[in-house]
C-alpha cells in the first residue's frame, strides 16, 4: 500500500505542475491583445506598448511563467480589467459559495442515492426497482439547465416555496456579515440564529438540488448494482442460512462490502461537481466561482480566468488524490501490493518508445503556433520562421515514418487485416445484426431507446421536407400559439418554432456525432496502444490522459471554446477531447485483458507483427465497451454541445441548435417558458435514448447476461 501512495503522490506533483502551465498560458492563448483589453479600445499604441513593458508582457515566456509561479506562491494574482479589483480578493468571496454548495450537493446526492439504491437491490423487480432505475435513467439524460428552469417555475414561481438567486434575504438580515464566506458556517455557530440558518438553508436547497441530480442517479445506480452483486455471494447465502435477521444481512455484510466502490465514486463526483457548478450558478444567479468563470470568459478577462481555472484544476487533483489514498486503504488487494501497472511488451520499452514520442514535439509546437497566430497579437513575419521549421520537420516525419511502414511491411499488415475484418464483418455482420436485434427487441427499454433515437434522425434528416418554414426566417408572427399553422407557435423575433427544432435536432446530432467520433478515435488509439504495449508507452500516454482528467470535462470544454473561439468546428474540438480520456481507459483496460489471453500468446509465436496482432487480434476482442461506451457517450456529447450553446459558446446564434432555442426561450422569461419546456423535452429524450440503447447494447454483450 506504501508503494501505491508514494506513485500517487509522485503522479500528482508533475499533473500541478501542468496545471500551473497550463493557467499560466490562458493569458497568451485568448483571442485578443490583454494589455488593449485592460486599457481599453481607444488606448494609443504607444500606451500599450508602456503597459505591455511594464507589465513584463514582452519578457520571454518562460521568464514571465517563473514571475507568475511567484506571484501565485505571494498569493499575487493579479486584477480583473472587468472590476478593477484584485482576483484573490474576488476569489475569496466567490469560492465559499461554491463550496458551500456543491457539499451540500453531494450530501443530499449521497444521502438519496445510497438510500435509493439499496431499497431497488433489496426489492428487486418490484415498483421501487422500477422507480430507481427510471430515477437513474432520467438523471443522468436530464439537461441540467432545463431541470433548472422547471423547478424555478414550479417551486420559486408558481408555488413560491423557494426564494430566487442571492445566498439569502439581504433586506431581511441588512446587517449580516461573514467573515469566512461560508453563510451556513456563520448562520450556525457565528450569529447562532436558527431563523437566519433557515434563510440560508433555504436559498440553498433549490440550487443544491438541481447540482445533486446527476450524481444522485449515478450513485442510486451504482449503489443498486453492487448490492445486487453481494447479496449474490456465498458469504450472504451463509449469514442467512445461520439465521440471522435479513436488516443485520443488510447493515453488517451486504452494505460494507458493497459501499466500497461507491464512496470512491462519491469523492469523484464531487470533483465532477465543480465543472457542473458552471450551469448551475448562471441558472440561479449563484454567485459563485463557476459563474466568475463564464462572466470573465465574457470579456476575456484573462487573471480571473487563469486563477479560476487553476484553483478548480488544484481541488479536483486534490479530490481524486484524496478518493485513490482511501481506497488504498478500504481495498486488501492494494493493502497487499495489488494492482499493479501493466507489463511491458516485449522488445518495446523507453529505449524504442523515446524517439516516437520525441516525434511528437514538432506536432506540439504546430498547435502552439496556431493558437499564436490566432491571437493575432505577434506579427506575421516574426512567425514566418517558426511556421518554416515545423512544417519542414513534420513533412520529413511523415516521409520517414511511410519509408518505415514500407520497408517494415506495415502498411502490408494493415492492409491485410483490414481486408480479413471487412471480410469476416461482411460474412457475419449480418447474423451478428440480427442476434443484436433479436435480442434487443426482447428488451423493451432498448426497443424505446430505439424509437426515440430514430424519430430524431428522421427528423434531422429530412428536415427540409418536415419543416413548413425557413429556420432563420422571421415571419413578423410574434409570440404566435400553437395553431395549423405554426404547429408549436413562433418565437420572440416571429420564427415558427417547429421548424427550428427540426433543423435543430440537424444541428445538435451532427455536432455530437462528429464529437463523439472524435473521442472514439483518438480514445480508442491511446488506450489500444497503452494497453497493448505497456510499460513507458503505457505510462507516457496515460500520463496525458491524467493530466486531461485534472480538469472537470465541463470546465475544459468551456475553456476550450473561449480559447478556439465560438463557432460549431470549435465546438466539436471541445465536446470531442473532453471526451477521450473515458473511451482512452476503457480500451487500455480492455486491451490489457486481451493481450494476456491465450491466442494473442499464440500469434506473438508466430511470429505476427505488433500492427497485425493489433488490428485483428486486440482491437477486435475491445468492440464491446467501445460500442457500448461509443452509444452512452453520444449522450453525454448531447449534453455538451447544448449546455455550451446555452453559456453562448456555440456557434453562429442564428442557426437553430437545440440549447441555443432553450436559451432564447430562457431569456424571454415567461413568454418563452413553452419554447424552454419543447426545447429540452428534445433534449432528454434523444439523450434517454441513446442511454436505453448503450443500456441494451451493454446487456447484449454481457454474456452473463444472455445465458439468463
Amino acid at each position: 500500500m506504501l508503494s501505491f501512495i508514494a506513485r500517487r503522490l509522485m503522479l500528482a506533483a508533475p499533473m500541478l505542475i501542468g496545471v500551473s502551465i497550463a493557467a499560466f498560458l490562458l493569458l497568451h492563448v485568448l483571442p485578443g491583445d490583454p494589455a488593449r483589453a485592460i486599457l481599453g479600445q481607444r488606448a494609443t499604441k504607444e500606451n500599450v506598448e508602456q503597459f505591455r513593458e511594464s507589465q513584463g508582457l514582452n519578457d520571454p515566456l518562460q521568464a514571465q511563467y517563473v514571475r507568475f509561479i511567484e506571484g501565485v506562491a505571494r498569493g499575487e494574482l493579479g486584477s480583473s480589467h472587468r472590476t478593477n479589483r484584485p482576483v484573490l480578493d474576488e476569489l475569496k468571496e466567490k469560492v465559499p459559495a461554491t463550496i458551500e454548495l456543491t457539499v451540500f450537493a453531494m450530501l443530499f446526492a449521497s444521502v438519496v442515492g445510497i438510500s435509493l439504491g439499496i431499497l431497488a437491490a433489496i426489492k428487486p423487480r418490484t415498483i421501487w426497482d422500477f422507480i430507481c432505475l427510471g430515477f437513474a435513467l432520467i438523471g443522468v439524460s436530464m439537461p441540467i439547465f432545463w431541470l433548472g428552469f422547471l423547478v424555478q417555475k414550479a417551486f420559486a414561481g408558481g408555488l413560491d416555496l423557494f426564494p430566487f438567486g442571492d445566498r439569502l434575504d439581504i433586506a431581511k438580515w441588512p446587517t449580516f456579515h461573514s467573515d469566512s464566506g461560508f453563510f451556513l458556517y456563520d448562520a450556525l455557530f457565528v450569529y447562532q440564529n436558527a431563523e437566519l440558518t433557515f434563510d440560508v438553508l433555504h436559498h440553498l436547497m433549490l440550487p443544491a438540488m438541481v447540482l445533486a441530480t446527476v450524481p444522485m442517479a449515478l450513485i442510486a445506480r451504482m449503489t443498486r448494482a453492487n448490492m445486487l452483486e453481494v447479496l449474490d455471494q456465498d458469504y450472504i447465502r451463509t449469514a442467512r442460512a445461520k439465521g440471522l435477521s435479513n436488516r443485520p444481512v443488510i447493515l453488517r455484510h451486504a452494505m460494507r462490502n458493497a459501499l466500497i466502490p461507491v464512496i470512491t465514486a462519491i469523492g469523484t463526483q464531487f470533483g465532477y461537481l465543480l465543472g457542473g457548478a458552471v450551469l448551475t450558478e448562471t441558472i440561479f444567479s449563484w454567485p459563485g466561482l463557476g459563474r466568475y468563470v463564464i462572466d470573465a470568459i465574457d470579456v476575456l478577462d484573462a487573471k480571473p480566468l487563469q486563477a479560476s481555472v487553476m484553483l478548480i484544476a488544484v481541488v479536483f487533483i486534490s479530490v481524486n488524490l484524496l478518493t485513490d489514498l482511501s481506497y488504498a486503504i478500504i481495498d486488501p488487494r492494494l493493502r497487499h501490493g495489488g494492482a499493479k501497472g501493466s507489463e511491458s511488451t516485449s522488445g518495446v520499452g523507453w529505449l524504442k518508445f523515446g524517439p516516437w514520442a520525441l516525434a511528437g514535439v514538432p506536432w506540439f509546437a504546430l498547435l502552439v503556433l496556431v493558437l499564436v497566430t490566432s491571437t493575432g497579437r505577434v506579427p506575421a513575419d516574426a512567425l514566418t520562421k517558426p511556421w518554416v521549421i515545423v512544417l519542414v520537420l513534420i513533412g520529413l516525419e511523415i516521409a520517414a515514418l511511410i519509408v518505415w511502414l514500407i520497408v517494415s511491411g506495415a502498411i502490408l499488415q494493415l492492409l491485410t487485416a483490414v481486408r480479413d475484418l471487412s471480410l469476416v464483418g461482411l460474412a457475419h455482420g449480418w447474423e451478428i445484426a440480427a442476434d443484436g436485434f433479436k435480442f434487443l427487441r426482447k428488451h423493451k427499454p432498448a426497443l424505446a431507446g430505439m424509437s426515440l433515437i430514430l424519430l430524431m434522425v428522421v427528423a434531422a434528416v429530412g428536415a427540409p421536407l418536415i419543416a413548413p418554414f425557413d429556420p432563420m426566417e422571421g415571419l413578423n408572427r410574434f409570440h404566435e400559439p400553437v395553431s395549423s399553422q405554426f404547429w408549436l407557435g413562433t418565437d420572440s423575433q416571429g420564427r415558427d418554432l417547429f421548424s427550428r427544432l427540426v433543423f435543430g435536432a440537424r444541428t445538435t446530432l451532427l455536432v455530437a456525432l462528429a464529437a463523439t467520433l472524435l473521442s472514439l478515435v483518438l480514445g480508442t488509439l491511446i488506450g489500444a496502444l497503452a494497453g497493448y504495449f505497456g510499460g513507458a508507452v503505457d505510462s507516457f500516454l496515460m500520463r496525458a490522459i491524467d493530466f486531461m482528467m485534472s480538469f472537470p470535462s465541463f470546465l475544459l470544454a468551456v475553456v476550450t471554446v473561449a480559447v478556439l473561439g465560438k463557432s460549431l468546428e470549435n465546438l466539436i474540438w471541445a465536446v470531442g477531447i473532453v471526451g477521450i480520456p473515458l473511451f482512452a481507459r476503457q480500451v487500455r483496460a480492455e486491451a490489457l485483458r486481451v493481450k494476456s489471453l491465450e491466442y494473442v500468446e499464440a500469434a506473438r509465436s508466430l511470429g505476427f507483427g505488433h500492427v497485425r496482432i493489433l488490428a485483428r487480434t486486440v482491437l477486435p476482442n475491445c468492440l464491446s465497451p467501445i460500442i457500448v461506451l461509443g452509444t452512452l457517450g453520444m449522450g453525454s456529447a448531447i449534453l455538451d454541445v447544448a449546455g455550451l450553446a446555452f453559456l453562448g459558446l456555440g456557434g453562429d446564434p442564428f442557426v437553430p441548435e437545440w440549447g441555443l432555442i432553450l436559451k432564447h426561450g430562457w431569456d424571454e422569461s415567461s413568454k418563452g417558458a413553452f419554447q424552454v419546456g419543447v426545447a429540452g423535452a428534445c433534449i432528454l429524450g434523444t439523450v434517454l435514448g441513446f442511454n436505453l440503447l448503450g443500456d441494451g447494447l451493454r446487456d447484449w454483450l454481457d454474456p452473463r447476461t444472455r445465458l439468463k
